[in-house]
């Protein structure tokens, strides 16, 4: 499942198709589907495809299900199709309602045609983005499953709405363990929960940066950090459950607030603007930390409270020394021998190149510090390292200037 519409990237741009092929979409879309074939649709957060390659395969999908409409693994596939395209396509002006609509009918059609399978149950569970009072539909779909991959996302996330820790390591297990697991991710995720003090509470906001660490925690790698996803602590009862763990004051849901205020702009973006405000005020001291893939909408309303010390910023009411931290890290904790030499498959590869990036600023921060110091060695072994990393990015020759005029 998709824990976000997206990822937030600040360099994320999303292919789609241009204003005159979308023009002339009824004539494309029949030369387009010549000679192509209907492939297995992973989450966009997965593995993107440009926006075209998923209306194709809806097309291709959608004409499976023309010639036989008890096929479900076609009709999973349209849904997925579908979907990933309305999520992806920027040239979209519908509104969300009619969007909505659009997938809804879909599951509507899919329960007269296939009502008793695996697939229309995850479906049924997917299109209702995490509202519990479906749980049934997931319930059944794990029961249907046996085998099957495309639910395990779903699963993790339901043993963790229940604070059932059991049940999500093993189906982070299963994940991990599957073809849907981006090693380059993982390498990623490991070095943003090394970088973390003792019993830390860590706030992420998509797939990538969440997952992935609860499969490192499932395989009992820091189990002492708290994750916490800021798409599900929307989740009221998840909310309250994990808030008295923590020791944390609970919030009023957007449901009560809208009643007290029914006028307020500001419901909506409080996570954003207080959640990492509102988590450090824990009774029990416990470190509080903002991923980097995390938008600025979180970051910056307390920007002069978050001290960067890795890949993660710190969040501190009081001055501390980050450097001494981003040595520490990228010293002595980081595994990096992966970014110049990854010899393996990755499902995930243009995520992962996504975030190899959010190495650059703290590594530059670093090569300052090194060149202040007159560590000179230092310095140019992180400069090799960050040259790497920017090789044919358009923040290149940015970088490189900055290199040769810091």
């Amino acid at each position: 499942m998709n824990l976000l519409p997206d990822q937030g990237y600040n360099w994320h741009k999303i292919n789609s198709m241009s204003t005159k092929y979308l023009l002339a979409f009824g004539i494309i879309i029949p030369l387009l589907l010549h000679g192509q074939k209907p492939e297995h649709i992973y989450s966009f957060a997965t593995s993107l495809k440009p926006v075209d390659w998923y209306k194709q395969q809806k097309e291709l999908w959608k004409k499976e299900i023309g010639e036989n409409q008890a096929n479900s693994y076609a009709w999973y596939n349209y849904y997925r199709s579908s979907r990933n395209a309305v999520r992806t396509d920027t040239t979209d002006k519908r509104s969300h309602e009619q969007k909505a609509n659009e997938l809804r009918s879909i599951v509507e059609e899919m329960g007269k045609a296939v009502p008793e399978s695996f697939e229309y149950n995850l479906c049924k569970w997917m299109n209702e983005g995490n509202n519990l009072a479906y749980i049934s539909y997931l319930e059944q779909a794990e029961k249907l499953g046996e085998g099957r991959t495309e639910h395990l996302s779903d699963l993790i996330v339901w043993g963790e709405l229940e604070r059932n820790t059991t049940k999500r390591d093993k189906y982070s297990l299963a994940m991990f363990e599957g073809k849907e697991c981006s090693p380059g991710l993982l390498y990623y995720n490991h070095n943003v929960l090394m970088g973390l003090k003792e019993n830390a509470i860590i706030v992420t906001c998509g797939d990538n940066d969440t997952y992935p660490l609860w499969m490192l925690q499932a395989k009992g790698i820091r189990r002492d950090v708290t994750v916490i996803n800021a798409s599900l602590i929307r989740v009221d009862s998840y909310r309250n459950k994990l808030f008295k763990e923590l020791g944390i004051q609970a919030w009023e849901s957007d449901e009560q607030l809208a009643k007290k205020n029914p006028n307020s702009v500001d419901i909506n973006t409080r996570y954003e603007k207080t959640l990492i405000t509102h988590l450090a005020k824990n009774t029990k001291s416990l470190p509080v930390y903002l991923v980097l893939t995390c938008g600025e909408s979180y970051s910056n309303p307390i920007a002069d409270q978050l001290y960067l010390t890795g890949l993660a910023y710190e969040y501190s009411e009081k001055s501390i020394d980050n450097i001494a931290w981003l040595k520490r890290n990228f010293e002595q904790v980081y595994t990096l021998d992966y970014i110049e030499k990854s010899f393996f498959y990755d499902i995930s590869a243009y995520y992962t190149n996504l975030t190899t990036f959010n190495y650059v600023v703290p590594m530059v921060k670093l090569y300052d510090h090194y060149k202040t110091a007159n560590e000179l060695d230092k310095a140019e072994r992180i400069k090799k390292r960050v040259l790497f990393i920017v090789k044919g990015r358009a923040e290149e020759n940015d970088i490189k200037n900055y290199f040769t005029n810091p």
